[in-house]
């Protein structure tokens, strides 16, 4: 990036004085009185709704939970339910000019400038490191909400601020600098610049760029921030393989991909174009990734903690921008089917760029010619997608030691009419165990509720050496994938070679051969099912998919697995299934093998596979 942004630029485009201007404030009526009716009418409804309720109170008593309790949901939802309602106050503003909504906005404004911290508790690294529940004054933790705050008053004042009295643009200026902007000059160690290199290092660069281009008034201080941001997306875009996966899933891939693109649209746009990073040789395999994992509807190939649906629209600004940029037609095609969901345009947390670039950019609302899914295998990240008529099917190599990992090396996800019915259950609500040292208690996150065998008793452990080796993949009318699971599981379980072989044409056939240096004294394979299963002789049907095996070999157990957890159970329903075929003593030789099959019902022909 710094290639295409060098510092001398950087400083010839911003380095001299004048505001800039990214959208269209309040005063400029024509433009808000165009929005479309229905979207007018759906915004102005959830500001009203927002509205008809006291502004949410954030607590000491809360935020200490989290040390204390591990409870996360507690604080986090007063907190992002502030934020969201200065968002939809923001919009109605601007589709009104009615000065009550400026009014309900500068009240959520001063709340949240009278915060101790913007830092979320499980996020708050000073107080951690003190063994304290509570922050202090002058606690420096630049988190990813910290950054998301600062952007989104810096772009409270960029809309509305010929409609906003002067105290109030003077505390957000005072607050951003102090909270935001100077920290990030002052401190050059953060964790996420230095220590892990996930969706946390864009995320917060991409609020930095907005919180600099929109509100700092020295040229050479704004210019300042925009070399070290540059310098920030280099360390993230060098750690990033150059087949664009995204290890951490679809989701999260909005923050990882996705804020790359903020940054730099925000740099495009600022400069009219003088500084422009979309050239950079992996953002084109990076804006193909959200629509190759993409199933259909609001389903996507999830891995580790990304959840299996995608519901924010305004995800889709980034990526049309991206598509644009690096003119890549399936992602504006993708982006424009993600704006036309029915789901609220402002989600839970919503970034103010998103939302307003989704709301008036004219591309998103017009069409050019279709293009049709595209089988991918991404060699570095070591997923396969690849689809025929009815199915999908997606398998994953990789290691355990991946960002927001799961013990999940070799598993496969299946889907049939654009429905995963063979999953990966995702991620729950996240508490304090869910990063700490306890994470892998969590069942979510073991190999025993993915879909992969348990191999004499052993499962899957975390760690970078728990990898998968030799995959390789051949796409075509005929899609074949083939790995060695082995070197996932520890030198106990005694395996020399666990070979697992897929192949996919009108079924898919999921074969696994081994070699264990002894007799095993048990195997299991494990499935995780969502729909209503139901077990006949050697086959399992869940709703219009059917799975076949050999019941002379493998003896089949229909597990109900309960889930209470609201984030599950909201994709998931009340409760999935956990299919465990487990060996019998015929198949419990040193080598052997064994197939399982994945049908469309309306396809299936009774297929056993025996030694």
């Amino acid at each position: 990036m710094r290639g295409l942004l060098p510092g001398e630029l950087v400083n010839r485009a911003l380095g001299t004085a004048g505001s800039v201007r990214l959208a269209p404030g309040i005063e400029l009526r024509d433009v808000w009185n165009g929005v479309p009716a229905g979207d007018r009418a759906a915004l102005l409804t959830d500001a009203e709704e927002q509205a008809a309720g006291e502004w949410p109170v954030l607590l000491a008593s809360d935020f200490a939970r989290f040390q204390r309790e591990g409870d996360r949901d507690r604080y986090e939802t007063p907190y992002f339910e502030r934020r969201r309602r200065i968002v939809t106050s923001a919009l109605a503003a601007l589709l009104t000019g009615d000065e009550r909504w400026v009014a309900d906005v500068v009240d959520g404004v001063w709340l949240v400038c009278d915060e101790a911290t913007w830092t979320l508790p499980a996020h708050a690294s000073s107080a951690a490191a003190r063994d304290e529940p509570l922050p202090r004054p002058g606690d420096r933790d630049l988190d990813l909400f910290c950054a998301e705050t600062g952007g989104l008053l810096a772009w409270m004042d960029h809309l509305l601020g010929s409609a906003l009295d002067a105290a109030t643009r003077l505390r957000i200026s005072t607050e951003v600098d102090q909270r935001v902007l100077t920290p990030f000059l002052e401190v050059r160690d953060w964790p996420w610049l230095t220590r892990f290199t996930n969706n946390w290092n864009p995320w917060i660069h991409s609020n930095l760029t907005a919180c600099t281009l929109l509100l700092e008034p020295d040229p050479a201080r704004r210019a300042q921030v925009v070399e070290r941001v540059v310098d920030g997306l280099d360390v993230f875009l060098d750690s990033y393989p150059d087949d664009g996966g995204c290890d951490e899933g679809a989701s999260y891939w909005t923050r990882a991909g996705g804020s790359v693109a903020d940054s730099l649209v925000l740099l495009y746009d600022a400069t009219a174009g003088q500084l422009d990073g979309f050239g950079h040789p992996k953002l084109r395999p990076i804006t193909s990734y959200l629509p190759a994992m993409h199933i259909d509807d609001r389903w996507y190939v999830n891995f580790a903690d990304c959840p299996a649906q995608l519901a924010d629209p305004s995800a889709a600004y980034p990526l049309y921008r991206l598509g644009v940029h690096t003119d890549e037609p399936t992602a504006r095609q993708h982006a424009r089917m993600i704006r036309r969901r029915d789901d609220p345009l402002v989600p839970r947390i919503p970034s103010m760029l998103r939302v307003i670039g989704t709301l008036l950019e004219p591309g998103l609302r017009t069409e050019e010619d279709e293009v049709g899914h595209q089988d991918v295998y991404l060699p570095d990240t070591e997923v396969l997608v690849a689809r025929s008529k009815n199915l999908l099917v997606a398998l994953k190599g990789g290691h355990n030691a991946e960002s927001h990992n799961h013990n999940d090396v070799g598993s496969l996800i299946v889907a049939v009419d654009g429905v995963p019915r063979v999953i990966d259950l995702g991620v729950g609500t996240y508490t304090r165990q869910t990063f700490s040292a306890d994470r892998y208690q969590i069942f979510t996150m073991q190999s025993d509720y993915h879909n992969l065998p348990l191999i004499n008793g052993f499962s899957q452990p975390p760690g970078r050496e728990f990898q998968a080796t030799g995959m390789s993949a051949e796409l075509g009318d005929r899609t074949t994938c083939e790995l060695d699971l082995a070197h996932a599981y520890p030198p106990e379980a005694g395996i020399r070679s666990w070979h697992r072989r897929l192949v996919l044409d009108q079924t898919v056939e999921l074969t696994d051969t081994w070699d264990l240096s002894d007799a095993p004294r048990s195997l299991v394979w494990h499935l995780i099912l969502n729909g209503p299963a139901a077990h006949d002789n050697g086959i399992i049907q869940v709703e219009d998919l059917t799975i076949s095996y050999d019941a002379d070999h493998l003896a089949a157990v229909l597990e109900p697995l309960p889930l209470t957890d609201p984030r599950l159970s909201a994709i998931w329903g009340d409760q999935v299934t956990r299919l465990a075929l487990t060996a019998r003593p015929p198949l419990l030789t040193p080598s052997n093998a064994t197939t399982v099959v994945f049908s469309p019902s309306h396809l299936f022909t009774r297929h056993v596979t025996r030694e």
